[in-house]
């Protein structure tokens, strides 16, 4: 009988020893336990913060993939690209030090060294109609003479507002090309100021479309590079640059289907590119 009372206090002694433990732990133990439980415990949020998240103002357009690309102002896509073209010497491809590589080793340093001889281009781009630039596409080839054409596509974030296509009910993409006029008997040579010069013209002419219809995206730029004939240099200052540019500027829109069609555009274009 006194062994199984003796027992019996034991046990109750065994279940006590957690209280007690609390009370002599005081704030700690319980603050060790909150803690020890909380990673079970789920998080329910808080429903005042979840109002007061700003909405995602690029959300419609995430929604709408054929103008996402066109109308996303702040990342660079295939929908905004200049393109350049630079003529260059296989020497000029080269490092300090290089030795000039023969047949296919030629064409390979040419498509590596691409990027870097058209990332100048670049500052053109930021200097005129952009926030940011980068070359995404090169293309190489050899002409005649041995010389190197370099082709680039730059894509770029557009500096210039785009206007607002959420506003507009039942529309569609239209897109039309023009080439820029230029003053004088020679097209402009290729130098930084005649290309920024271009941009800013073509920037002008998107800012009439949208005020005119909402929105507007200069879409594309493209420099087609041209070289005068030796006979035309001969009767120009020994300093006259060869390096003659043609700009095509591509516009955008998202327009009302009711109101423009793709006919329509183009013609809109081409009178404000040429009033006369």
């Amino acid at each position: 009988m006194k062994r199984s009372r003796l027992s019996f206090v034991v046990f109750l002694l065994i279940l006590a020893l957690p209280v007690v433990a609390l009370n002599f732990g005081g704030s700690a133990v319980t603050d060790w336990l909150a803690d020890r439980t909380a990673q079970f415990v789920p998080v329910t949020p808080d429903p005042i913060q979840a109002e007061a998240a700003p909405p995602d103002p690029y959300q419609w357009l995430n929604d709408r993939p054929a103008l996402r690309d066109v109308f996303l102002p702040n990342e660079l896509t295939q929908a905004r690209l200049i393109t350049v073209q630079r003529i260059v010497s296989a020497d000029e491809l080269l490092n300090d030090g290089e030795e000039l590589p023969s047949g296919p080793m030629l064409e390979l340093y040419a498509a590596a060294r691409a990027p870097a001889q058209l990332a100048p281009y670049c500052a053109d781009v930021i200097a005129t109609i952009g926030l940011s630039c980068d070359v995404i596409h090169t293309q190489t080839r050899q002409d005649r003479m041995g010389n190197w054409i370099l082709d680039g596509r730059l894509a770029y974030l557009p500096a210039a507002a785009l206007g607002d296509p959420s506003s507009i009910e039942n529309g569609q993409l239209l897109s039309a090309e023009a080439v820029l006029p230029y003053t004088g008997d020679l097209r402009p040579a290729n130098e930084p100021a005649a290309r920024e010069a271009m941009l800013i013209q073509a920037q002008e002419i998107c800012d009439q479309l949208r005020g005119q219809l909402g929105n507007c995206v200069l879409s594309g730029v493209t420099f087609d590079l041209q070289e005068l004939w030796i006979t035309d240099l001969e009767v120009l200052p020994a300093d006259t640059n060869p390096e003659r540019l043609e700009a095509t500027a591509q516009f955008t829109v998202y327009a009302d289907q009711a109101t423009l069609d793709e006919s329509s555009f183009v013609a809109l274009v081409a009178g404000i590119v040429d009033p006369g």
